[in-house]
């Protein structure tokens, strides 16, 4: 309300090129203190004065003495700017009652009065303004957390439901335009100050949004989306301020140090709020691929976000107080899912600057784990995660890696098909299997273990299930199997063309002739001139101990076992 009464008031000045009027309105209001002046109505006329003043100089006297009363006003905005930073407490974030509306009036000036001269002290006051007032998360979190089963839950809904009805939240997004302003024209160190607010900001997004979705989840499932809303909203501006951070180190001049400093805490920081995006950001997307492009120059920031990543242990049993109120359940746990989700999905792009040991310290256990999570999106990225690794090379370590790998299939299959079909996406499972058969060396035991475990699991699905629609559990299996045959190496061949054999025998008539004719169809279209021969051997037996069994059969009324007599033949 101060803010356009005195833009109303210096605009009619303008108008009228009362420059008396001006100069006498800057010397009582704006550069001088007086004790009976609230420091906050001062602050918002001051702000109403840049805001006139940005509507259009005039020539000659007039435009000099518009542009002295707008030095004032930001000089008095200035002022009291760093009466807050003196106290200490805008850095460290808690605020008291009496800094809490002056910094509320610091976001809406800010961001109606256009361009403001940028200083230190205006930037940390809008910082501190963003993350205490416009997005007062923290201060929510702990009073539920402190309340919750002891007080009653109304009075929080009202105020969170009045936040988000409040004008300072809905102008959120031009406060945090007004912000990025500042950040851009400040210096290193305001910057460097600023940076890391805003990523602690992030982490303890996380782990006071994990408690809050894990006690309120099911029981006030309104109120919680009211929190979330606030929470998405703040995802916004960690967005837009990532760009803008990208914009100032992420460019030639700067040192390769801070450029991956920098890439490693904006990734670790949207790993934190990933559970709040919903929707597809220009903003997000081109501020991922500069930093991807940046930690894929070198190994160290790789390592560095890897290492990151929640420990095995805190991702299954949290010591947090929150998990002591409830029975925790890790694939419950949907912030948390988000966060290993973003990890499962960046790692792929600079798998291979990470290495082995690594791999295996801090990725493999909890990669196993998501392996088996029933959101099947989640589990279809562990498994891309898995068949990446298994393609990359690190020529400093082959030998290593490439025994790492091996060990890796073992546990693979076992967790993989124990949970299939009802968790492990058959897409997922597929795409490991191909990339382990074309990248495991030659006659590895590890794709010989793989080849024996698909067929024992496709030998537990009954024979009708075999002969039902190609999405079929059991007929997804039996459609791998046959796919191997023109992926798996010489040496591993025999043993696959053996035991699907075996497994082809049992099935009925019907789809063992449709089996038998994507096999011929394969051979039919294969250029490999080794394999091509004894392919076309084995089928050609295979047909007829189909046809010798089913011709058994029909004389005998009773299945024949020609399990020896299959050995003999292949």
């Amino acid at each position: 309300m101060i803010l356009h009464l005195i833009e109303w008031v210096v605009s009619g000045y303008m108008r009228s090129n009362s420059i008396n009027k001006m100069s006498l309105f800057a010397n009582e209001v704006l550069e001088t203190s007086k004790e009976k002046y609230a420091v906050f109505a001062v602050f918002m006329a001051a702000a109403g004065v840049v805001r006139a003043s940005t509507a259009g100089f005039s020539s000659g006297a007039q435009s000099l003495e518009i542009s002295k009363l707008r030095n004032s006003a930001e000089k008095r905005i200035e002022f009291v700017a760093q009466i807050l930073v003196s106290n200490g407490n805008v850095v460290t974030l808690p605020t008291t009652q009496r800094e809490g509306p002056l910094l509320k009036c610091f976001a809406i000036a800010l961001a109606r009065c256009g361009s403001v001269s940028s200083s230190a002290p205006l930037l940390l006051c809008l910082t501190s303004a963003l993350l205490t007032q416009v997005f007062p998360l923290g201060q929510i979190y702990e009073s539920f957390c402190n309340a919750f089963g002891k007080e009653p839950i109304g009075p929080r809904l009202i105020w969170v439901r009045e936040h988000l009805s409040d004008v300072l939240f809905k102008e959120s997004g031009a406060i945090s335009g007004a912000f990025c302003n500042q950040y851009s024209s400040a210096s290193e160190e305001n910057k460097y100050i600023v940076e890391n607010m805003i990523w602690d900001f992030c982490q303890n997004l996380y782990l006071q949004h994990r408690q809050i979705a894990m006690l309120l989840c099911g029981i006030e499932d309104t109120l919680l989306g009211d929190i979330e809303k606030i929470a998405e909203s703040s995802f916004l501006m960690v967005v837009v301020f990532a760009l803008a951070v990208t914009k100032q180190w992420l460019k030639p001049i700067v040192s390769k140090e801070r450029k991956m400093e920098t890439s490693v805490k904006i990734l670790v920081s949207f790993s934190c709020v990933e559970y709040f995006r919903h929707i597809r950001l220009p903003e997000y997307m081109e501020t991922i691929r500069e930093v991807i492009s940046c930690v894929q120059e070198n190994d160290a920031p790789c390592v560095s976000f890897v290492e990151s990543i929640p420990a095995y242990d805190s991702l299954t049993n949290p010591k947090d107080l929150f998990t002591q109120r409830i029975k925790y359940e890790w694939s419950r746990d949907d912030v948390q899912t988000s966060r290993i989700l973003f990890y499962l999905r960046v790692i792929p792009t600079c798998i291979g600057r990470l290495s082995a040991s690594a791999f295996r310290g801090v990725v493999a256990s909890t990669m196993f784990l998501y392996i088996g999570h029933p959101n099947r999106k989640v589990a279809r990225a562990s498994h891309t995660l898995l068949a990446a690794f298994l393609s990359s090379a690190k020529e400093s370590e082959e030998d290593e890696r490439t025994q790492f790998k091996e060990q890796l299939v073992f546990y693979y299959m076992q967790r993989s098909l124990e949970v299939y079909p009802e968790i492990t996406p058959f897409e997922g499972l597929a795409s490991g299997v191909a990339t382990l058969v074309q990248h495991l060396p030659a006659g590895s035991p590890a794709i010989f273990y793989s080849v024996h475990s698909l067929v024992e699991k496709a030998s537990t699905f009954s024979t009708e299930s075999l002969q039902g629609r190609k999405s079929d559990p059991g007929n997804q299996i039996l459609e791998l199997l046959l796919r191997l045959v023109s992926l798996v190496d010489i040496q591993v061949l025999p043993y696959l063309m053996k035991s699907l054999a075996q497994l082809v025998i049992k099935l009925p008539k019907e789809r063992q002739n449709v089996v038998l004719g994507e096999l011929y169809g394969q051979v039919a279209e294969s250029d490999d001139v080794i394999r091509k021969p004894s392919l076309v051997s084995w089928l050609q037996s295979l047909n007829y101990l189909c046809s010798n069994n089913r011709t058994e059969v029909l004389a005998s009324g009773s299945t024949i076992d020609t399990s020896n007599q299959l050995a003999a033949r292949l």
